[in-house]
């Protein structure tokens, strides 16, 4: 699936910044470059953990987690449960992002400005792979010192929304508990 291949490619590209207030475009092309240069050397398999920390390392987890299941639902959830579904819900992307290593070579990315409002910025890359242009839309909060996604749209389609659209159903039929193991299974598998 064309939009998980650069969902995959733009999680890849932020890190972690420094204590002042870095430009978000060069923390993402930095990511960005030290993860392609693993994947084109072919030591991105010996370096798993290197790699899954270049691709999922930059996510707020918990906010992406609070919007995914809407501020409503994360609200009546326990604090324990909170936690829980977090820890679930890191470990299942970050296993399922290593496992299609070749998802996330691109031949080049190109970045606009960004768009800055006080602790929040909007990265817009353009990513081309094999001669197709897909634009991935990085939305950051400035937290703790570094830069962290809370969601990524890759050609029109939200990280979070999608995230959101899979948890309602699965709710619709579970409980909290059973849409946590279900998260943890799939971590493991």
């Amino acid at each position: 699936m064309r939009g998980t291949h650069f969902l995959l490619a733009g999680i890849l590209s932020l890190g972690l910044a420094a204590a002042a207030v870095p430009n978000p475009v060069e923390i993402i092309r930095g990511k960005d470059a030290e993860l392609q240069k693993l994947l084109r050397d072919g030591s991105a398999g010996k370096k798993t953990e290197r790699v899954k920390t270049l691709i999922n390392g930059i996510f707020d987890f918990e906010e992406l987690g609070r919007r995914a299941l809407g501020t409503s639902t994360w609200g009546k959830m326990k604090p324990a449960e909170q936690v829980r579904f977090v820890k679930a819900f890191r470990e299942m992307v970050e296993n399922s992002s290593v496992k299609k290593l070749d998802a996330y070579i691109s031949d080049s990315t190109r970045y606009d400005a960004p768009d800055l409002n006080d602790d929040r910025a909007s990265v817009t890359a353009h990513v081309f792979s094999k001669g197709v242009e897909s634009i991935v839309v990085y939305k950051l909060s400035f937290k703790e010192g570094s830069w962290k996604a809370w969601d990524l749209v890759i050609d029109d389609l939200s990280t979070a929304g999608n995230y959101g659209d899979q948890f309602k159903k699965i709710l619709q039929k579970n409980t909290m508990d059973g849409l946590i193991s279900k998260l943890e299974q799939k971590a493991k598998g």
